[in-house]
């Protein structure tokens, strides 16, 4: 029998990932009782960091965009206070991609940009004008634009720009990075979104590490007297009549609100926390058949001092082998191990320039298997790291790694999903998966709403999140 808990709240949120505490903290802020339920013991889902020996490691996000005035991130933490409680500073160059053939760097400035790839692509030159203009005439709120990348691939809309292969590869490498598919295979809409987002406006980053941004969400919530919990685990959802009441915990305590918002696994919620008896037999399956998106293996180095050829600090180095992300992809998703990741990799040197992290993306596995590997891929990736950073090795103080496992084990994110689901043209915009649900009081938000992911996006998703519960409340009253 569980035990029932007098308390009774307006909203419990599970799960506190930015989507989570920022919905939080619109919904605490406009006076509802807010009670956030998280399994680990401290706020940010993959945007967090930790400590190994002396070094401050960031565990997966590393940087984020959207902070450009009239950006959507700038508006939240402003709109929230948040912006009076942490410095943000943005590195530049925030990116730049690295081939065999040549370098080509995302400055803060989009015009030096667009010179960096005019220089070496300049056959294309009016038609990479024509494509950052594209951007930069875009409104975010212009659904007809939306409407016309509906049936789009990023590739087809790339290729709608561009006739030279090598530059659509070399564009598209962060964006596989920061979005989990390929060009081929990835949603126009995502596409677009990651490479305004990500890497037009990108490279912003918290003085003092990623978890400072969590932890001052978490202090705008309980400074409007909301309450978070840590190592709690959700179990069950308590439904009655189609209608949300509360949750039960896994240690049997039931705690009771108007409203459930899932900012975790949609997964789990849909099958552990309420059963097919509660959601249909066509939602379960429906989810069995879904992909989830790619998952990365992540290497942490501390190092004993800055030394010559160590990257410039606070920016994000693309390494790219070949020009073929179609043929990168197909390696990591059968697995193949040889060249693991596909060859290419992402690098950053922190701020302080005392820890390095690189991540490729690699497929789930299973836990024996990371269990068996982990230490020989991370030697694999450091030795393919030594190639572009000669004597790195000499400098290490601290190594370690997180596999899929690590990220699964961390976020319960189903097979350690970066962006929850994969975001193809058959999966963006799911309408069983909207942030409004078929059950009274049941939201969702977080990057498992098939409609956005990263930073700004899911941060965004809160904050709708939180206007519809609000909008409802008015409407109720």
């Amino acid at each position: 029998m569980s035990n029932l808990n007098r308390e009774i709240y307006d909203v419990i949120i599970v799960g506190a990932g930015i989507s989570g505490l920022v919905c939080g903290g619109y919904l605490a802020k406009a006076g509802m009782k807010v009670l956030i339920i998280e399994q680990h013991d401290k706020p940010g889902g993959y945007c967090t960091s930790f400590k190994r020996q002396g070094f401050s490691f960031d565990a997966a996000a590393h940087s984020f965009g959207s902070y450009r005035e009239g950006g959507n991130f700038r508006k939240i933490i402003k709109e929230l206070g948040v912006d009076t409680k942490i410095n943000i500073k943005r590195f530049n160059p925030s990116d730049i991609i690295v081939t065999p053939d040549f370098k080509v760097a995302f400055s803060n400035n989009v015009n030096e940009t667009i010179d960096n790839f005019v220089h070496i692509f300049p056959n294309e030159k009016n038609n990479i004008k024509k494509y950052f203009d594209y951007y930069n005439n875009l409104n975010v709120a212009n659904q007809f634009e939306n409407i016309k990348l509906k049936d789009k691939t990023f590739g087809s809309f790339l290729s709608s720009f561009f006739t030279d292969t090598t530059l659509i590869n070399t564009i598209s490498f962060p964006i596989l990075g920061n979005g989990g598919l390929p060009p081929s295979l990835m949603h126009a809409f995502t596409g677009t979104k990651i490479f305004l987002e990500f890497m037009i406006d990108g490279g912003y980053y918290p003085e003092g590490g990623m978890q400072i941004l969590p932890n001052s969400l978490e202090n705008i919530i309980k400074n409007y007297r909301g309450v978070i919990m840590y190592r709690r685990l959700v179990k069950k959802i308590i439904c009655k009549n189609n209608r949300v009441e509360g949750v039960e915990l896994d240690n049997n305590e039931s705690y009771f609100s108007k409203y459930i918002v899932s900012a975790c696994d949609i997964t789990q919620t849909f099958e552990s926390f309420l059963g097919q008896e509660i959601v249909g037999e066509k939602i379960v399956n429906k989810l069995k058949n879904m992909t989830p998106s790619i998952s990365t293996f992540t290497l942490y180095l501390g190092i004993d001092k800055p030394f010559q050829g160590l990257p410039q600090e606070g920016t994000n180095i693309w390494y790219l082998p070949y020009h073929d992300l179609d043929e990168m992809f197909n390696r990591v998703k059968i697995g193949s191990f040889e060249n693991f990741g596909g060859g290419g990799y992402m690098l950053r040197v922190s701020p302080d320039k005392k820890t390095i992290l690189a991540f490729c993306i690699t497929s789930f596995k299973t836990s024996l298997f990371w269990k068996q590997n982990k230490r020989k891929i991370a030697e694999d990736f450091l030795n393919r790291i030594e190639i572009t950073i000669p004597n790195i090795k000499k400098h290490i103080a601290y190594f370690d790694a997180a596999t899929p496992n690590t990220l699964n084990r961390y976020t319960l994110n189903r097979e350690g999903a970066n962006y929850g689901w994969a975001p193809s043209l058959s999966q963006l915009f799911d309408p069983d998966f909207r942030q409004k649900s078929s059950i009274q009081g049941l939201y969702m938000t977080g990057h498992w709403t098939t409609q956005t992911h990263g930073i700004p996006g899911v941060a965004y998703l809160g904050y709708n999140t939180a206007k519809l519960i609000l909008k409802n409340e008015i409407v109720a009253v």
